[in-house]
C-alpha cells in the first residue's frame, strides 16, 4: 500500500514526467525479458484482488480507478514473482523490473507492470458479404474498399468529413486511400458506387518531437497511416458518422492541454468491420515495435471498458472516435482515427483482448491542413432513441382533430421534429434551408428529442440546463413484473383513479426498488406534461404549449416501445446467459439475450428506417379518431393503456427469445448487428409500425384533450404560428420548466 505521502507525489505527475521517464529508462526495459511494449497511464487496481498472494496483474483483472496515479505502464508476456529473481533461482536479476524510475532531480515515476503476452495469429476473416450496408446517403462510419489494386481490394472505414476550404475529403486508412488518383468506392445496400479517388495526400510516420513539439521522444516516430479520399459529389454525403450522429468539436490536443485525464474516458466508433463499438482510453503513447534502433508509438490505446473485450477487427482502420460525455459541448468530438490494433491473451491464453491503437485526429488535420465538417443541409441520423422519436413527433401533426390546433401543431412540424421528407437524413444534422439551428450544444434541438439530448446530460456551470438524475427514471416503467409477492404495477392499476403514486412506492418498497433509478414513472410524467399544457393554453401561452406538447412527443414515444414499458429491457433477468432459471433477478444487463435492447432499438431501425416510413402511413386514419380525456390522471392512464396495447401486441418475451436464439454475446460485431436487425425486422417489422402509429395516434390526443380543457378556440388565430427556436430553447432550457423530478416527488407536480 501507498503512504499518503508517496501518493500525493505520484499524482502530481505530468505527462512530460512520465515521458521523460520512459525515454531515459526504455532501452533497459525493452532489454529486459518479456517486455513486449510500454505506455504511459494511470496506475490499474485489480478488480477483485484475492487475500493473501497476489495474482498476476492483467488487462483483464484490473481497471482504471479514481485512486489511480500516473505510472508507466510496462507489458510483459511472462508474469514472474519477485522471489523468482536471483542467483540460482530462475530468473536473472537484470530482467527485474523495478517499482518505479528516478528522474534526474530525485523523484520517483512508478511502474506498473501488466501481464499482457501478445497474440500473433490473426482473427478469423470476416464475411464482407454478411455486413450491413445501408441505403442511405454517404456518411462516415460505412465501409470503403480500393478498386482493386493488384488483384487484391483492400477494406477500411470512413472515418469523418475534412476540408481545405475548397474542396471536401474523406478522411480512411492510408494503405487503403493509395496513390493519387486511384478509384474508391462503397456500397448503398448492395451496389457498389464509385465515392471518390485518393488526394495523393497522406501521413504516415511523424517524428515524434514534431508532432509533439516540446516532449521529448529521442529515436521515437508516431504511426499516423491516413489519407485523404477527395470526394465526387457532397451532395451524396452526410458528416453525421453512421450509428453516431453529428459530431461535436474537434478535440483539440497538443502539448498544451493534452492530459492524463483522458485515461478512462469513454469512447465510442464506427468501424465497418465491426460496427458499434464502445470503449475507453486505456493509456496514451503505446510503445509497440523497435526496429534498428527507431522505436514506433501509437498516440491512443483503446480498450473495454469492463471485462468484455474490445472486439475490433481488420477493416476498423481509418474509423474516428469520438468523446462521450456529460458535457454538452464535448459531447461526441472526434479525438482519434484507428490505424490498427494489438491484440492480448487473456484468461491463460484462453481469449483474446483486443486494442485499438489509434493517431490523435488533431495532429492529422493540422498536418494535412484541413478542418473537420461537422455539418451541412443534409445529415444522418444517429440512432432508433432519435429517428423512433422525431417520427411518432411528426407524424402525430397530421393526426389532431381540432383544426386550430392542427394548423398551429403542422406550423411547428419542424420545431417539433422534421417533414416527413427529411426523417431518414436531417435527424442530427442542421438543417439550413428550413430555419432549424441544429442538433448540437448550445443551439436549438427539435423537441422531441429534448429529453435524451438536453435534460439528460449532467448538470454543472457550463450545463446548467442537464437534469440527468431525476430525468431518466421518466422515460420507462416496469409495468409487468410481479416479484416478491406482489401484484405488478399493471395489475394493482386496473383504471384511472387507481393510478395513485402513494401505489406505486409502496410497491417499489415492496419489492426492494429503493434507488431513483429503479423507480421508473413514465404515466405520472405525462400526467405532468399534460396539466402544464392545460395551464399554458389558460395562459394563452402557446410558445410553452408547443414546447411542452414537442417534448411530450418524447415520452408518448417511449410508451409504446415494448422494452420501454417491461422489466424484459435488456434480456431476461430470471435466466442466465444460456438460458437456464436463475434462482435470483440478475443484474441488468446480464441475463437472457443481454443486448437485446440496442439489437431492436438501435440495430433494427438503423437498418429499417426507410421499410419503417413506408409502413407507418398506411397504419394510420386521416385523424386519431380516439376517445378525448380530461385531467392529468386521465392522461397518465392513456399513457398507460398505450403500454399495455404495445406489449399485447409486439410482446417483450418474443423480442428477448428470438434475440436469445441467435446466441450473440452482449458485445457483437457487425455481421452480427446486421443479422439481429434483419431476423427481428422479419419477425417484428409490421407490428412495431403498427405499435408506433398508436404512439402517433394517442400523442395527437392528447394533445387534442389538453387544447380543449384549456379552452383553446379563445387563443387568437393570429398566434397560430410557427414559434422562433431560439424562444423554444429559452424555454426548455430552464429547470422549472415542467421540472424532472423523481417518483418520490412528482406528486407535488401533478
Amino acid at each position: 500500500m501507498l503512504s499518503d505521502e508517496r501518493r500525493q507525489r505520484f499524482s502530481a505527475l505530468s505527462i512530460t514526467d512520465l515521458l521523460d521517464a520512459r525515454d531515459a529508462f526504455h532501452v533497459h526495459l525493452m532489454h529486459k525479458a518479456n517486455v513486449v511494449g510500454t505506455a504511459i497511464g494511470r496506475y490499474l487496481q485489480r478488480r477483485d484482488p484475492p487475500p493473501g498472494r497476489k495474482t498476476p496483474r492483467t488487462l483483464e483483472n484490473s481497471m482504471v480507478t479514481d485512486a489511480s496515479w500516473p505510472c508507466v505502464l510496462v507489458f510483459v508476456s511472462e508474469w514472474i514473482d519477485e522471489a523468482a529473481f536471483g542467483p540460482g533461482r530462475s530468473a536473472a536479476v537484470g530482467d527485474f523490473i523495478p517499482k518505479g524510475i528516478y528522474l534526474p532531480d530525485g523523484r520517483e515515476v512508478p511502474i506498473c507492470v501488466v501481464l499482457a503476452p501478445a497474440v500473433e495469429t490473426r482473427p478469423a476473416p470476416i464475411d464482407w458479404a454478411a455486413l450491413p450496408f445501408p441505403d442511405l446517403q454517404i456518411s462516415p462510419g460505412y465501409t470503403v474498399v480500393t478498386g482493386p489494386v493488384q488483384g487484391v481490394s483492400h477494406v477500411a472505414s470512413l472515418g469523418c468529413i475534412v476540408s481545405d476550404g475548397h474542396r471536401w475529403y474523406a478522411l480512411t486508412s492510408r494503405h487503403v486511400a493509395g496513390r493519387k488518383g486511384e478509384e474508391l468506392f462503397t456500397y448503398l445496400g448492395r451496389k457498389k458506387v464509385r465515392i471518390g479517388t485518393s488526394a495523393g495526400l497522406h501521413v504516415g510516420l511523424m517524428p515524434f518531437e514534431k508532432a509533439y513539439d516540446g516532449w521529448r521522444g529521442r529515436n521515437l516516430f508516431v504511426n499516423v497511416d491516413v489519407g485523404l479520399i477527395e470526394i465526387d459529389d457532397v451532395r451524396d454525403w452526410s458528416p453525421a458518422i453512421y450509428g453516431i450522429g453529428r459530431l461535436g468539436p474537434l478535440a483539440d490536443l497538443s502539448v498544451y492541454n493534452l492530459s492524463l485525464g483522458l485515461i478512462g474516458k469513454p469512447v465510442r466508433a464506427r468501424g465497418a468491420g465491426s460496427g458499434s463499438l464502445s470503449g475507453q482510453i486505456s493509456a496514451l503513447f503505446y510503445r509497440y515495435k523497435s526496429v534498428g534502433g527507431f522505436e514506433y508509438v501509437a498516440d491512443f490505446m483503446i480498450g473495454s471498458r469492463d471485462a468484455d473485450p474490445l472486439l475490433t477487427h481488420p477493416g476498423d482502420s481509418g474509423c474516428v472516435w469520438v468523446l462521450e460525455s456529460d458535457a454538452v459541448e464535448r459531447d461526441r468530438s472526434p479525438i482519434a482515427i484507428q490505424w490498427g490494433g494489438a491484440v492480448f491473451s487473456a484468461n491463460a491464453g484462453a481469449s483474446r483482448m483486443p486494442f485499438a491503437l489509434a493517431s490523435n485526429l488533431s495532429t492529422v488535420c493540422r498536418e494535412l491542413r484541413v478542418d473537420l465538417v461537422r455539418s451541412t443541409e443534409i445529415g444522418s441520423f444517429e440512432y432508433w432513441g432519435a429517428v423512433g422519436h422525431y417520427t411518432i413527433g411528426s407524424f402525430a401533426c397530421d393526426q389532431v382533430q381540432d383544426a386550430n390546433l392542427r394548423s398551429l401543431m403542422q406550423a411547428n412540424r419542424r420545431r417539433i421534429a422534421f417533414d416527413r421528407d427529411d426523417l431518414d437524413r436531417k435527424v442530427n444534422d442542421v438543417t439550413t434551408t428550413h430555419g432549424v439551428e441544429g442538433v448540437v450544444a448550445k443551439r436549438f434541438v427539435p423537441l422531441a428529442d429534448v429529453p435524451d439530448k438536453v435534460w439528460k446530460k449532467v448538470r454543472t456551470d457550463a450545463v446548467p440546463y442537464g437534469r440527468r438524475g431525476p430525468e431518466n427514471p421518466n422515460h420507462y416503467a416496469d409495468i409487468d413484473l410481479a416479484m416478491a409477492g406482489q401484484k405488478s404495477l399493471d395489475q394493482l392499476t386496473p383504471n384511472a383513479k387507481a393510478l395513485k403514486t402513494a401505489t406505486w412506492k409502496a410497491y417499489y418498497d415492496a419489492i426492494g426498488f429503493n434507488q431513483i433509478s429503479q423507480r421508473g414513472c413514465l404515466p405520472f410524467r405525462v400526467w405532468q406534461f399534460y396539466e402544464a399544457m392545460v395551464a399554458f393554453v389558460r395562459a394563452r401561452d402557446v410558445a410553452s404549449f408547443v414546447a411542452a406538447a414537442g417534448i411530450l412527443a418524447h415520452y408518448v414515444g417511449d410508451a409504446c416501445q415494448p422494452l420501454h414499458g417491461s422489466y424484459l429491457d435488456d434480456g431476461d433477468p430470471f435466466r442466465n446467459p444460456d438460458g437456464t432459471k436463475s434462482p435470483q433477478m440478475l443484474d441488468h444487463g446480464k441475463g437472457y439475450a443481454a443486448g437485446v435492447h440496442m439489437a431492436y432499438e438501435d440495430y433494427m431501425l438503423d437498418d429499417k428506417v426507410g421499410e419503417l416510413l413506408a409502413k407507418l402511413d398506411p397504419a394510420l386514419g386521416a385523424k386519431h379518431g380516439m376517445a378525448l380525456v380530461q385531467g392529468g390522471q386521465e392522461a397518465g392512464f392513456a399513457t398507460l393503456e398505450l403500454m399495455r396495447r404495445t406489449r399485447a401486441t409486439l410482446k417483450p418475451m418474443d423480442i428477448v427469445n428470438a434475440y436469445g436464439k441467435l446466441g450473440f454475446p452482449a458485445t457483437t460485431n457487425a455481421a452480427q448487428q446486421h443479422e439481429a436487425a434483419t431476423k427481428l425486422w422479419a419477425a417484428f417489422g409490421t407490428k412495431t409500425a403498427k405499435v408506433m402509429a398508436d404512439g402517433c395516434e394517442t400523442l395527437a390526443m392528447l394533445w387534442d384533450s389538453a387544447w380543449k380543457e384549456g379552452n383553446g378556440q379563445l387563443v387568437p388565430a393570429s398566434s397560430l404560428e410557427e414559434i422562433a427556436a431560439s424562444r423554444l430553447r429559452d424555454i426548455y432550457e430552464k429547470q422549472g420548466f415542467v421540472k424532472s423530478v423523481p417518483l418520490n416527488s412528482i406528486q407535488a407536480e401533478l
